[in-house]
């Protein structure tokens, strides 16, 4: 299992306008099977992702596609 931990680095106007990209992505991995759970975070400065995996390297592509992705959004397992 591994978290993903997103943290915003632009004005959540902005976070806001891609939002219908992001829910996009998460059902995809939702319906893979591959996110358990995700959300927001409070304060609304980032949010958060339980994923599962065969490998980091997976799950490190699977952020890669995060809409917006960053690289240095970090994934610990």
């Amino acid at each position: 299992m591994f978290v993903i931990e997103l943290i915003y680095k632009v004005p959540l106007t902005e976070i806001d306008a891609g939002m219908r990209a992001h829910m996009t992505f998460l059902k995809k991995y939702y319906a893979a099977g591959n996110f358990l759970v995700s959300g927001r975070k409070i304060p609304r400065d980032g949010g958060i992702i339980l994923a599962v995996g065969d490998s980091r390297e997976q799950i490190e592509a699977s952020r890669a596609r995060i809409p917006s992705a960053r690289e240095d959004w970090p994934i610990f397992g």
